[in-house]
């Protein structure tokens, strides 16, 4: 018998529009004619944003950016934009870029509307009350889901680990869908963000809030990612292969959004925190070993679709199963662990890391009970 369970996800996907005439039409339609573009300087460098201030303005409308936000979004890059934001009385923000820029306009939006400093949301703080200012998301990568999510992951300087702020009344009101934004992306960034994208699939799936709709997304997800992730690594001109990764994104934030994260994305925040890394180069750093852990734990019948897209006959074990989806890490060229020479691990206190990933919420949504040891045991098992 299925579980009680509820889905919402309100936000407007367009899709097979260019960004130039889509964008324009979004904002014409929230009744906007001053706007703020929010960016990153890499993205900015590419000329991007440009176009896309030139296409508003051609309609009409008038245009401020900020392009400032960092790799890892801060409450500083937060208070950049909105000061952007209310110095302009901008009717609509536009963001443009990966899950950075859009979490920055996503939290900007919701500060606009509801007042109070982002901090205030965080650790159980203040509740949001109004829908968020109207917000488009522009997605140049195909990983993140952010595009579709009520949250925004933002550090604060003052706290030790990164904490999300969610809410259903944070969605975008818009989000466009372009995969030849994503064409320039290049093959460590394009496998980093598409491994993002099959791991919120995967621990949707086997996650212990898992529902029927967030199931039928977080399926075609993982298939498009063992089908096209290669192909779009390997040749980022391969519209195809671009498509269906950002519609693997799309699919995965989704799932995720609605039915939980697990394990992964727990580790993640503690070691992103403490190294710097890219969240999706974390992600990949973390999966063979925390699936080695899950696989126990999940449902015999859900253990075998995954098989079956990963390309396993119905009687691969468990362990074999594992091995496939270490191998796919592999052949993106992303590492399985620490021991592949990443980032220097001298002085590090993995005590601390297990600690604050027993904090991340998403740990209860794991199919298996998780305990701070069990996360040491993780972190130790991706030192071998």
């Amino acid at each position: 018998m299925i579980g009680a369970f509820a889905f919402k996800m309100p936000t407007r996907l367009v899709w097979g529009s260019p960004m130039n005439d889509a964008v324009p039409m979004e904002v014409a339609a929230l009744g906007a004619t001053r706007v703020l573009v929010v960016t990153d300087p890499g993205l900015a460098a590419t000329g991007l944003p440009d176009d896309l201030r030139e296409a508003l303005e051609e309609a009409d409308a008038t245009v401020e950016v900020y392009d400032q936000v960092s790799g890892n979004p801060t409450t500083e890059d937060v208070a950049g934009a909105r000061s952007v934001a209310e110095d302009s009385d901008c009717e609509a923000i536009v963001a443009i870029g990966g899950g950075s820029p859009i979490d920055t306009a996503k939290a900007t939006a919701m500060l606009l509307a509801n007042g109070g400093e982002f901090s205030d949301y965080q650790w159980e703080g203040r509740p949001i009350v109004h829908r968020s200012h109207p917000f488009v998301a522009v997605p140049t990568t195909a990983g993140t889901g952010s595009e579709v999510s009520k949250v925004a992951v933002i550090s604060d300087p003052s706290q030790p680990f990164k904490k999300g702020v969610l809410s259903p009344l944070m969605f975008a009101h818009a989000a466009i869908l372009d995969p030849a934004l994503t064409v320039g992306l290049p093959p460590h960034l394009t496998a980093a963000t598409g491994i993002d994208a099959f791991i919120h699939a995967l621990e949707a799936y086997t996650g212990k809030r898992t529902n029927p709709l967030s199931d039928l997304l977080a399926l075609e997800s993982m298939r498009l990612a063992f089908s096209s992730l290669e192909a779009a690594t390997a040749d980022g001109s391969d519209l195809d292969a671009r498509g269906d990764m950002m519609l693997a994104a799309v699919y995965g934030g989704i799932a995720m959004d609605q039915a939980g994260l697990g394990l992964v994305h727990a580790l993640s925040g503690g070691i992103c925190s403490h190294f710097h890394l890219h969240h999706g180069l974390a992600n990949a750093m973390i999966l063979p070993h925390a699936m080695e852990f899950n696989v126990s734990a999940i449902a015999a019948e859900r253990c075998h679709t995954i098989k079956t897209l990963a390309g396993l006959g119905a009687s691969a074990g468990s362990g074999e199963l594992v091995e496939a989806i270490a191998d796919f890490v592999r052949r993106l060229d992303l590492p399985v662990g620490f021991d592949d020479g990443v980032v220097s691990i001298a002085g590090v206190d993995w005590d601390e890391i297990a600690e604050e990933s027993m904090r991340m919420v998403m740990v209860h949504n794991n199919p298996r009970t998780v305990t701070v040891e069990d996360c040491r045991s993780v972190l130790a098992a991706m030192l071998t």
